[in-house]
């Protein structure tokens, strides 16, 4: 992918005319080890009759091509890659295999060390010293042979080999097998640290592939790769949600941290959606599969992290370039060296010749801060953007829904018409998934679940619902014509009549071209704004907001962050025309601009920013698609996190050139003023490039997310008992309510055990509930949490099973739940 293209964030295939349309391929590259590669593989394709696209990540071993099916199909790619013997065949969409962690190569590194043990040696045993040689002259010429004559390439191989050849030409049987031992040592260290990159890199993505077992209704297992929709799985406290889906019974925590970057576990209970990758950290739920593992959320936040790796930067495209010519430069000068000084000094000019350590320098920094951004909830669909990031000056922000909640409320409402045109308003507003509308919605009927639940007081007659950005929103509502937005919209020419409430947003409404009813709506701010504002001003960072909102209530918002209203330079009433306008004249001024928003009316400015930030969480699809980041949680203080991240990334890159010159220089230097030993050469060599590999990947030092605070996960008066507990995951004890002072004897009461009859330890609970009430008295009600019909579990809050409860006058007094139901602790509740 070309640098500076902006790919849109859901889009897998490109739509095209009738069956022609372009598809995306992803290829797996098994020969790729160096940039040499990346550029031999995008020359083969793009010679390809029907590939518009094609980009390569060389650290992970991957490359995307677009094509067109019907001109040259997928396998046809591979064999064209293979030509070139690069290992290359069709991969599936990035798996849970892709995360298994890659293993030392120990083949090589037995060589290696035979080699280094040789050369050891060979100093006592002089004639070792030509095997070690020769030992390692040997796939020094495979490689050599294969790259000239298959990649139509000259390399570092063949490089390395005239320098093996050429001190045994100077009959240095000991530099030649020095030579040839360290070359085969820095081969392996070169594959050793780009294997532990991928590994960190596996790690620091979303690690939903780990989990690849699910438990079916039934209580079978099975691999979750055979799921299908429709299916219903169990998913208990430490168990991994196997595919997106919703809930049908129970209740549970989820951590959604791998996909969000949020910390907190978001509580789920019947009828909401989980996601696949996430983790029950308490609880317990079943889930109707909604979505196959190849298409969740978790399959599709690793595929758009795979492609945005395979991206490429400007300056890696430079160094590409700089690359084409440093290598044939430098065989020039050192043919010479040879001619005019020695052939010992042009042998080191060879072996310094190879400039793996530069076309290094800018993918492993691209790379490492995709994959750290992406387990920190900030989703980079390009590497270009991580330069634009770097670049930013002006932080341009949308108010509602990014700097703010984007959960309004009506606190205040005037009108002549009142509820009549409240509820012509909501039934329109209901059409749309604004903040404001929710909150007309929510002063109508309370909520849209609510009304629905009372039989449903919103009008179904909406006809002909016209959506004017920036403006407002008009349709037809029950054969009235009904207008919701601005004052101008709804053809208001005065407003003496409306609500006053400092810093509100005045929503007006229109029957019949008559304005009726104002509503006076305000919009509490995020939490962390505040914070993400002034980390922003201590970046040396400008920030203006751009609102569709009045100057009031853009100026009530920011003066609830406490900070210096001053230093923002706020625009109100801004139609999306105007923020487009906004950010063009800032880019004319040559200044870098982020805009950050998450709603239609964004999604021009979005598209036209230096870098475009939409809020992925709370965002619409349209603002996600125009933009070149998104932040997975409504968390604002990702915001400067990301540019940060950018900012690291473009300095990791220069550090790295200056390592990788900076060492070459130097021996280039010491090679022409002294006798310079060949070893020397290839160790300095190889310390480059391991130095440019460490520090490149230093992003992924700080990819995991901060842990989640401990939670309470159980609370209660009496001392737990654990002895005996049948063994059931995670939770070990919880009660809600503290145990009341115990009466001299308490009466007989009503215990409840909610259990699952595929489950043993719930079945154990279940016997001796009923064997302890037989010894001391009292009734014993079961209640199969697995019998849908029953929805008693999930109205008396059953996050796990099994749960005991103790019921007295109709209220629950104290209760076990999971392995706490051990036969002792079950006997102490029965007794009181």
């Amino acid at each position: 992918m070309a640098a500076g293209e902006k790919t849109p964030l859901t889009r897998d295939v490109e739509l095209g005319g009738g069956g022609k349309a372009a598809v995306r391929t992803r290829l797996r590259i098994d020969n790729a080890c160096c940039e040499a590669e990346a550029t031999l593989a995008k020359k083969t394709l793009h010679a390809i009759a029907g590939v518009d696209k094609v980009s390569v990540n060389v650290v992970g071993r991957i490359a995307y091509a677009t094509h067109r099916p019907h001109l040259v199909g997928a396998q046809a790619l591979a064999d064209a890659l293979n030509e070139h013997n690069l290992g290359a065949s069709v991969a599936a969409a990035p798996e849970a295999a892709d995360n298994v962690e890659e293993p030392v190569d120990y083949k090589e590194l037995a060589f290696v060390a035979a080699l280094l043990l040789g050369l050891a040696l060979g100093y006592v045993i002089p004639s070792l010293l030509v095997v070690v040689a020769v030992g390692g002259a040997v796939p020094l010429a495979r490689d050599a042979v294969r790259g000239a004559w298959l990649q139509k390439r000259l390399d570092v191989n063949a490089l390395m080999l005239c320098a093996v050849l050429g001190a045994l030409a100077l009959k240095d049987t000991g530099e030649a097998a020095t030579v040839g031992a360290v070359a085969a040592f820095a081969r392996f260290a070169e594959a050793e640290c780009l294997r532990r990159v991928r590994n960190a890199l596996a790690d620091a993505s979303a690690s939903e592939g780990a989990q690849v077992r699910a438990t079916k209704g039934d209580g079978t297992v099975v691999d979750a790769d055979s799921l299908i929709v429709g299916d219903v799985v169990i998913v208990r406290a430490g168990e991994r949600v196997p595919c997106d889906g919703v809930v049908v019974s129970g209740k549970a925590a989820i951590d959604e941290s791998a996909l969000t970057g949020e910390p907190l576990p978001v509580h789920k209970a019947k009828g909401e959606s989980v996601s696949g990758g996430t983790v029950a950290t308490n609880g317990f739920v079943k889930i109707k599969v909604s979505a196959t593992r190849a298409e969740d959320a978790a399959a599709e936040l690793r595929r758009l992290v795979d492609e945005a790796q395979a991206s490429s930067t400007r300056t890696q495209e430079v160094l590409q370039e700089f690359a084409a010519y440093f290598t044939p430069g430098v065989l020039v000068a050192a043919m010479l060296v040879a001619l005019v000084v020695s052939l010992q000094r042009a042998l080191v000019l060879l072996v310094v010749a190879c400039p793996c350590a530069l076309v290094l320098a800018a993918p492993v920094p691209a790379v490492a801060s995709i994959g750290a951004g992406a387990r920190r909830g900030i989703l980079v669909k390009a590497a270009s953007a991580l330069e634009a990031l770097a670049q930013v000056s002006i932080v341009c922000a949308d108010k509602t829904g990014t700097l703010t909640q984007g959960r309004c409320r009506v606190v205040a409402a005037g009108g002549p018409s009142g509820k009549d045109a409240l509820r012509l308003a909501a039934s329109l507003e209901a059409k749309s998934t604004h903040p404001l509308a929710a909150a007309v919605v929510n002063e109508a009927v309370g909520c849209v679940g609510e009304d629905v639940a009372g039989g449903g007081s919103l009008a179904e007659d909406v006809r002909d619902v016209n959506v004017v950005a920036g403006a407002g929103m008009a349709g037809t509502v029950e054969g009235r014509a009904v207008k919701v937005g601005k004052a101008a919209f709804c053809g208001v020419t005065t407003e003496d009549w409306a609500p006053k409430h400092p810093g509100a947003t005045l929503v007006w409404v229109a029957v019949d071209d008559i304005p009726s009813l104002c509503l006076a709506i305000v919009d509490p701010l995020r939490a962390e704004t505040p914070r993400a504002l002034q980390t922003m001003f201590g970046m040396g960072l400008r920030v203006a907001v751009l609102t569709g909102d009045t100057p009031a209530a853009a100026r009530a918002a920011l003066e609830a962050t406490k900070i210096d209203t001053a230093r923002v330079d706020v625009r109100a009433s801004c139609a999306p025309p105007d923020k487009l306008a906004y950010v063009n004249a800032c880019r004319e001024g040559g200044a870098g601009v982020l805009f950050v928003g998450d709603g239609v009316n964004d999604a021009p400015a979005l598209a036209a920013a230096s870098v475009g930030v939409a809020m992925g969480a709370g965002g619409t699809a349209m603002a996600v698609d125009a933009a070149d980041v998104a932040l997975m949680t409504d968390d604002v203080a990702l915001l400067p996190a990301a540019i940060d991240l950018g900012r690291t990334c473009t300095r990791l890159v220069k550090q790295n050139i200056g390592i990788a010159v900076g060492v070459k220089a130097l021996v280039v230097v010491c090679a022409l003023a002294f006798d310079l030993a060949l070893w020397v050469a290839v160790l300095a060599d190889l310390g480059s490039l391991l130095l440019v590999v460490a520090n490149g990947s230093r992003p992924l030092l700080d990819a995991a997310p901060a842990p989640p605070p401990a939670e309470t996960l159980y609370q209660a008066t009496m001392s737990p008992v654990v002895a005996e507990a049948p063994r059931e995951p995670a939770t070990l004890y919880q009660a809600t309510q503290q145990t009341p002072p115990r009466a001299p004897s308490p009466p007989p009461g009503e215990f409840v055990v909610y259990y699952a009859a595929w489950s043993q330890p719930s079945m154990l609970a279940k016997a001796a509930l009923e064997a302890a009430a037989a010894a001391r008295g009292g009734s014993v009600r079961a209640v199969d949490v697995d019998d849908d019909s029953d929805d008693e579990a999930g109205a008396h809050g059953v996050a796990e099973v099994p749960m005991v409860a103790r019921v007295r006058g109709g209220a629950v007094q104290a209760k076990l739940v999971g392995a706490a139901c051990s036969a002792s602790a079950i006997g102490a509740l029965v007794r009181g």
